[in-house]
């Protein structure tokens, strides 16, 4: 428990930033209501090819019930709590759904002895899925053959393209994987492949194999609220896929702002 929370807090504190970021602007893409404020609950707009245009700048709703009971230390020292998923992807889960191989449990109750080498804590990548749900704004751009995800976070960026192309085989493992996409009536899916194994899918330490295959289907149900459903295949880890729904919110009229976890950061000598 305390080692969780400790982890957790460590992780936040590294992300946490000012906002009022840029001059606010309005968004002439998305519906309004009568004194302009954004009408979040509108049907979602339409890409130029008609597609559902999920563009937008995007926050992972927080979740009060994201940290274990009795885990109080995060909240107090970070004013709010971390999104559901950003701590554990098997919360809500039943246990018979949560099947790990021997090597996975294993590696999992290393890292919760000595949850100070969580790559987050130590200005590493969070890696996919866990980058959506770091409590730090992202923002989506979308064309027809293209979708690019810029996070707050380290000012990393994602490709995933629609244009019928296939990972190179053999390719060299990344943090972030390789991604294609492709439109099933009003979802995108987007398949990604070619990880590293280094990256965490949680705080709490869950684990995955290079051999992950990671499937998203992005659904916008109106202008406000974004749902990505989330599969991880892993069957070196996982005796059967882990399904969770993360959820984000329109941070409509605002923009990014460059931000690095290593600027400033005097924490890392400290976690060892």
């Amino acid at each position: 428990m305390k080692t969780i929370t400790f982890l957790v807090a460590a992780s936040l504190l590294l992300s946490i930033e000012a906002s009022a970021q840029w001059a606010t602007r309005t968004d002439t893409s998305i519906a309004r209501t009568r004194d302009g404020k954004p009408d979040l609950s509108a049907a979602p707009p339409k890409a130029s090819d008609g597609k559902p245009d999920l563009s937008g700048v995007w926050m992972s709703e927080l979740d009060p019930n994201a940290l274990p009971k009795g885990a109080t230390t995060v909240e107090s020292i970070t004013g709010f709590v971390p999104p559901r998923h950003f701590v554990d992807i098997t919360s809500g889960m039943k246990p018979e759904d949560v099947q790990m191989t021997p090597w996975a449990a294993d590696l999992l109750k290393k890292r919760q002895e000595n949850p100070v080498d969580d790559p987050s804590a130590r200005c590493v990548p969070v890696g996919v899925p866990g980058i959506a749900v770091v409590p730090l704004p992202y923002k989506i751009i979308q064309t027809p053959k293209l979708i690019v995800i810029l996070y707050e976070g380290d000012t990393d960026f994602r490709q995933i393209f629609l244009d019928n192309r296939k990972p190179v085989q053999d390719a060299q493992p990344r943090w972030m994987g390789y991604s294609t996409g492709r439109w099933e009536g009003d979802t995108l899916v987007v398949d990604t492949v070619g990880f590293n194994d280094k990256s965490w899918l949680d705080r709490r330490g869950h684990p995955h194999s290079e051999a992950l295959h990671l499937t998203e289907r992005y659904r916008r149900r109106d202008v406000g609220n974004l749902e990505i459903e989330v599969t991880i295949d892993d069957p070196k880890a996982y005796v059967k896929p882990l399904k969770y729904t993360m959820k984000a919110t329109l941070v409509p009229d605002e923009d990014l702002l460059e931000y690095f976890c290593t600027e400033n950061e005097k924490d890392v000598q400290h976690l060892q």
